[in-house]
């Protein structure tokens, strides 16, 4: 005859179980986030700096990813498609030399985008909130896209000085979130441990 505990099925194994290897380096986490909030706070102080090196952070990528593409064409069959290939990986090169050389340009250029694209997600997020009134959160979403559409709107009416502080305020703000989400979560992870142990 079988014992209670021989037919019991097994139990899953519990949240904190799975949290016991990210329990253990928490602390990095919470000192990764402490220095994403403090670049981001120096970040706001010399938004100028930061908006040119947001610029040739982009043209960086922007030229490692011209030398994927040249290197992918070559794999594909036919010219047309290793044409079109060669051809995008050539203007990725084109812009991230561009950048590189002049990232005054760049940075005015990129503000420019920001702002139509910001302009354009309000005007968009206004059309689904009034084509969309009965649903119960419409009015946030149109005030969402009011938001968008004044934050575009002054960026565009102030280009291109607003290019010397628009890219650096935007990722002086996001350093500071993704800081202070880094610490939540460690917080989190040091709190929630369901009754495990950390082996040492």
């Amino acid at each position: 005859m079988s014992t209670p505990s021989e037919t019991s099925a097994p139990q899953p194994a519990s949240l904190g179980s799975h949290l016991v290897p990210l329990r253990r380096n928490w602390g990095w986490l919470m000192a990764a986030g402490i220095a994403l909030i403090v670049l981001g706070v120096l970040g706001l102080g010399a938004v100028a700096l930061l908006s040119v090196a947001s610029a040739v952070w982009f043209g960086a990528m922007i030229f490692v990813g011209g030398i994927v593409v040249l290197f992918d064409a070559f794999r594909h069959q036919g010219w047309k498609s290793r044409l079109l290939h060669i051809l995008i990986g050539l203007l990725y090169l084109a812009v991230g030399v561009v950048t590189f050389v002049n990232p005054l340009v760049a940075t005015a250029s990129l503000t420019l985008l920001a702002g139509c694209g910001l302009v354009a997600t309000g005007v968009l997020r206004l059309v689904v909130a009034f084509q969309n009134r009965e649903l119960p959160f419409w009015g946030w979403v149109a005030f969402s896209g009011f938001l968008s559409l004044v934050l575009g709107g002054l960026i565009l009416a102030q280009w291109p000085a607003s290019s010397l502080w628009v890219l650096g305020t935007f990722l002086a703000i996001e350093l500071i979130f993704q800081g202070w989400a880094a610490v939540a979560l460690a917080l989190a992870i040091r709190s929630t441990f369901d009754g495990e142990r950390a082996q040492r």
